[in-house]
């Protein structure tokens, strides 16, 4: 399964018994009929990310059935789906950062390695930094680097390894 499938599932748990579906295309009406909208284009988009190769999925669906938040969790995996589960964008340089989303800023960066016993404050990580000891940041916005969480958490076990 999928990374981006596991985050659609997350939302619509409902959805899991009917991942095959695709499989058998006489069923495919069946499953769709107790579906709202939003729930059908999701599911239309997690049997796309499940096989590529032979199911399509059409923006117009996003733009037909989907609004707000769920037109942004929509585009926001289809992202996440190219660069984390297919690899396909390989140095992504296009991100929107914003409060919650899943990379942190150096003073956050060093307030999770604190929160996890490790005595780093945002001076000794930007000393560390410059070093060449610390993760390059996964994007840069304004000058700014972020990390994503994936990247701080490995960071922070190699150090716990390295220092207990």
């Amino acid at each position: 399964m999928k990374k981006a499938t596991k985050h659609i599932l997350d939302k619509f748990p409902m959805l899991e018994g009917k991942l095959e579906a695709y499989q058998n295309r006489d069923s495919i009406k069946d499953v769709m009929e107790p579906l709202n909208d939003v729930e059908e284009t999701f599911l239309k988009l997690v049997w796309f990310f499940e096989n590529p190769e032979d199911e399509s999925f059409h923006l117009g669906w996003l733009y037909r059935d989907l609004d707000d938040d769920w037109l942004e969790f929509a585009l926001e995996l289809i992202a996440f789906y190219f660069r984390e589960d297919t690899y396909l964008i390989k140095n992504p340089s296009f991100s929107l950062i914003r409060e919650g989303d899943d990379y942190l800023n150096q003073t956050q960066f060093a307030g999770y390695l604190v929160e996890n016993r490790l005595k780093y404050d945002r001076v000794k990580l930007n000393v560390y930094m410059k070093r060449g000891k610390i993760p390059k940041p996964d994007i840069k916005l304004s000058g700014q680097g972020y990390w994503s969480k994936s990247t701080v958490e490995r960071f922070c076990e190699q150090e716990k390894e390295r220092l207990f």
